[in-house]
C-alpha cells in the first residue's frame, strides 16, 4: 500500500512538474491572436471595415524579453492593421534598463506599422517609468495621458479617442458636436464601473486574463483593478468593453492554460 501511494504521489509530482515547465517555458512565450467583429450601427459608413489591433502589459524586464516583444511586434505587423493601440503596463516593477536597451526597444516600437494612427496610454507600472516610457513611445505613438485624439478619415464626423489612465481626471474635451462615437482606452477594466461620461466601446488590459486558468474553474488570479473584468468581451450597459490577456506576467513568471494574446477587431458599420 504504501509502495503504491509513493508511485502516485511520484507520478502526480512528475506531471505538476512538466505542466509547470510547458507552461514557463512554452505557453507564456506562444502569443496568440484573437479576433472579434465589433457590428455598431452608429459608426459612419468610412469606418466600415476598419481594423485594430489591441496589444496590452507586455511587462517588460522580468518575465518578457526582447524576444517577446519582437514575436509581438511582427505578429501585430502581419495583422496589417489600420490602427494599434496599446493599453499600459509595458515595464515591469522594480526593473533596472540599460540605455542600451531604451534604444533597442525603441526601435521595435518604431517598427509596428499603421495604416493611419498608432495609441497608447500607461497603466499603474508605466508611472515609476514615464519619462522612459515617453521616450520610446512619443515619437510613433500619440500617448494619450488623460486626453483625446481625432480620427478623420474623409471630411466626415471623426472618431475621438480617449486615453484615461486616472479616472479622477476624467476629462472629454469638447471637440465639437460632430462626434458621435467615443472609444476608450482604459487600463484597469473595473474602473469602467466608475466612469461618469458615455462611451461606445472601451479597450483595457492589465488582467492579464487571470494569468493562470483552471479547468472548470477559470481565472485564479484576479488583481485590483480586474476583479470583474478580466477577459474577452463584455457588454456593460450600452458600451461594449473588450479586455486583453496581455503579453507578460506579473508576481510569477508563468502563464498557466494562458496564452499571451494579441486582440484583433474588425469593425462594421450596420
Amino acid at each position: 500500500m504504501k509502495k503504491k501511494l509513493i508511485i502516485t504521489l511520484s507520478i502526480v509530482i512528475a506531471l505538476l512538474s512538466i505542466i509547470l515547465i510547458y507552461s514557463k517555458s512554452v505557453t507564456t512565450h506562444n502569443i496568440k491572436v484573437v479576433e472579434y467583429s465589433i457590428i455598431d450601427e452608429k459608426l459612419e459608413k468610412e469606418y466600415h471595415g476598419l481594423k485594430i489591433v489591441h496589444f496590452s502589459d507586455v511587462l517588460y524586464g522580468k518575465s518578457a524579453g526582447i524576444k517577446d516583444l519582437e514575436k509581438t511586434i511582427n505578429k501585430i505587423n502581419e495583422l496589417r492593421p489600420d490602427i494599434v493601440i496599446f493599453t499600459g503596463d509595458f515595464f515591469s516593477k522594480d526593473i533596472k534598463i540599460t540605455d542600451k536597451e531604451k534604444e533597442k526597444i525603441k526601435k521595435l516600437i518604431s517598427n509596428i506599422n499603421a495604416r493611419y494612427e498608432k495609441y497608447a496610454i500607461l497603466g499603474d507600472n508605466d508611472q515609476a517609468f514615464k519619462d522612459t516610457f515617453y521616450q520610446i513611445f512619443n515619437d510613433d505613438f500619440i500617448i494619450l495621458d488623460n486626453e483625446s485624439s481625432l480620427l478623420y478619415l474623409s471630411n466626415g464626423r471623426p472618431i475621438r479617442f480617449i486615453g484615461i489612465n486616472d479616472i479622477s481626471k476624467e476629462e472629454i474635451i469638447d471637440d465639437g458636436e460632430n462626434i458621435i462615437y467615443n472609444i476608450l482606452l482604459l487600463h484597469k477594466p473595473d474602473d469602467i464601473e466608475k466612469l461618469k461620461n458615455k462611451y461606445n466601446v472601451v479597450f483595457a488590459g492589465h488582467s492579464m486574463g487571470g494569468q493562470i486558468k483552471l479547468p472548470f474553474y477559470g481565472p485564479l488570479i484576479k488583481l485590483d483593478g480586474a476583479k470583474k473584468y478580466i477577459s474577452g468581451p463584455y457588454n456593460v450597459g450600452d458600451t461594449k468593453l473588450y479586455v486583453n490577456d496581455g503579453i507578460g506576467s506579473q508576481n510569477i513568471n508563468m502563464r498557466i492554460n494562458n496564452n499571451p494574446k494579441i486582440n484583433f477587431y474588425r469593425l462594421y458599420a450596420y
